[in-house]
């Protein structure tokens, strides 16, 4: 097959959950297909680097208008105005920061992206067309009638804000607004397609619940190199929590600043000594944010897990998402006991008290981290049952089979509606 790939997602160099899903998954296509691979621009060298990698993958870059979507992120124009305007405080910059208050799946509009991608079109070669994030799916408009086109849904935007809308203190009825209209328009794009692809089950379900046709849904995650390190076996504790996760993806800035804000200074108390890693780059702004709790670290981009890894129980108190969470499949590698929030777990077969410990209230999150920093038999017993989900299907050959199946699907049925017209 001849495949047209569009993501916001520039995968090299691969040090986030994300980069390295769509660097594998396209790792395993090209392997069999020809495969165009349109990206935004990086660096030069970042560029040159992945080309190395991949010589026979067309790679074409579009610019960013200012303002872009950077990663499925939007970024408003009116959030860099009012901050240059009087000095905001953390809540009101957290806020600014949701899609919540950030996403226009209207009036955004990338021009170049736009020129590449009809450039590439026209050339009329492709069998299969496939558009990854909410950001890219008004390409539907763009791509000819003929040609099977398959959308890649790593998060229901409106699901997402949501529940950004549930850690506020207020209600809002401007705020339900933006949500039911941005789901009548997500839902209405994402029908434009042949296939639609969710990480996970759950995404599925809810699409299906809120209109999207069923014949149209498949789940196919992303792919992960799952394989045990040999640290952590047995577990013993180093009296350390690890979170893993940059700053720039809102969900983990809430995470850890709910955390901090209502579990850490009681886990201190009943843990004295314990100290948290903060693996992921988080810019100086935000890291001072959270300068006045003790014992905290921001480790920034960190090249050998092992290093962090090793004796220490991993938390995701997320509150915000949907899609996969690919740090608790990397922490389960490494042989770490896991304490998340249902939101962290979703879509991943973590089971509360038989391979994790799931823990929504800041009570029992507490009660949690404070049980697996202390109960080794627990500690081993979590580490051992959860090892067994690296031989469920998140193998690049796996996800790329059941990602192959979709496009033959999507092949098929675009043959026979040919056949009927």
């Amino acid at each position: 097959m001849n495949i047209l790939l569009v993501t916001l997602v520039f995968p090299y160099p691969i040090n986030d959950g994300g980069k390295s899903g769509t660097f594998r998954m396209v790792e395993s296509l090209r392997e069999n297909h020809a495969v165009t691979f349109i990206v935004p621009e990086s660096t030069e060298n970042n560029l040159s680097e992945l080309r190395k990698l991949w010589p026979d993958v067309n790679i074409k870059t579009f610019r960013q208008s200012p303002g872009a979507p950077k990663d499925g992120v939007v970024v408003d124009f009116l959030k860099k105005i009012s901050g240059r305007q009087r000095k905001l405080t953390k809540e009101q910059v957290m806020e600014q920061e949701m899609l919540l208050n950030t996403s226009d799946m209207v009036n955004y509009y990338f021009e170049d992206l736009l020129n590449v991608f009809q450039s590439e079109i026209l050339l009329g070669i492709f069998d299969l067309v496939q558009i990854d994030f909410i950001d890219l799916a008004p390409l539907v408009h763009f791509i000819p009638p003929d040609i099977p086109k398959i959308f890649v849904h790593h998060e229901i935007r409106y699901k997402r804000m949501m529940l950004e809308k549930g850690t506020l203190q207020d209600h809002r009825t401007a705020d339900d607004w933006k949500i039911q209209n941005t789901k009548i328009l997500e839902i209405g794009l994402i029908n434009r397609f042949d296939k639609v692809v969710c990480l996970t089950e759950t995404d599925k379900q809810i699409l299906l619940q809120d209109g999207v046709h069923k014949d149209k849904l498949e789940v196919s995650p992303l792919p992960m190199v799952m394989f045990e390190h040999e640290i952590n076996k047995p577990f013993i504790s180093r009296n350390r929590l690890l979170f893993l996760g940059p700053d720039q993806h809102y969900p983990n800035l809430d995470g850890i600043d709910w955390f901090l804000s209502n579990c850490w200074s009681e886990i201190q108390r009943l843990n004295p000594g314990v100290h948290l890693s903060i693996v992921g780059r988080w810019s100086a702004e935000k890291k001072k944010w959270f300068e006045n709790y003790s014992h905290v670290t921001f480790e920034g981009f960190v090249p050998d897990l092992e290093t962090v890894m090793r004796g220490s129980v991993m938390i995701v108190p997320l509150r915000i998402g949907s899609g996969m969470r690919m740090k608790i499949l990397e922490g389960v590698s490494y042989h770490v006991p896991v304490v998340s929030t249902s939101v962290g777990a979703e879509g991943l077969p973590m089971i509360n008290d038989l391979n994790c410990k799931i823990a929504d209230s800041a009570d029992d999150f507490i009660i949690a981290t404070h049980q697996l920093l202390n109960n080794p038999e627990l500690q081993n017993n979590f580490t051992e049952h959860a090892a067994k989900i690296l031989t469920e299907d998140y193998s690049s050959p796996e996800c790329g089979k059941k990602r192959e199946s979709i496009y033959r699907r999507a092949l098929l049925g675009a043959a026979a509606l040919k056949n009927l017209t």
